[in-house]
């Protein structure tokens, strides 16, 4: 008896509606539905959720309306000017003084001779340059003949 009753009360709700649909329900109705569509296709979601980059990064403060903000680290705040070059730093200098800009030379050099002690939990560990061919064969090559073959050395150490 409930399901019979409540199916007849939604008929009758449906039937009433219907039976007094006239055109301006139509134009109020059409009206709703773009106001919606249009809500929701311009809504515009930020780049990143703002949870991710909390403690990760600082918005900037200043921009234009709509624009999404730039994110910069910490350590390099808005208004500081960002870190240029590598920050190379020759062995035997102090920890606090300030490195020389480098280039790919010392990345070289890096890779070849590995890290030096006290700098890294990985200290003496040496980079690997491998070429992959196919799904089985893997050949690691010698940073040493690849840095002579490159003449990344310089002249000096010829």
């Amino acid at each position: 008896m409930g399901f019979d009753n409540a199916m007849w009360h939604l008929d009758q709700g449906v039937t009433g509606l219907f039976g007094q649909w006239n055109l301006y329900t139509t134009g109020l109705v059409g009206l709703l539905i773009g106001v919606v569509s249009y809500r929701i296709a311009t809504s515009r979601d930020p780049d990143a959720h703002p949870m991710l980059l909390a403690r990760q990064a600082q918005a900037s403060p200043v921009r234009q309306e709509g624009e999404s903000p730039v994110y910069r680290s910490h350590n390099a705040p808005h208004g500081i000017s960002l870190n240029t070059g590598l920050n190379v730093r020759d062995p035997g200098t102090s920890k606090w003084a300030r490195g020389r800009d480098g280039d790919l030379r010392d990345v070289w050099r890096r890779a070849a001779t590995g890290v030096p002690e006290g700098e890294g939990a990985t200290a003496g560990a040496k980079g690997r340059i491998l070429t992959v061919h196919g799904t089985e064969q893997i050949v690691e090559h010698k940073l040493g003949e690849l840095i002579c073959l490159s003449g990344l050395q310089g002249p000096s150490s010829r």
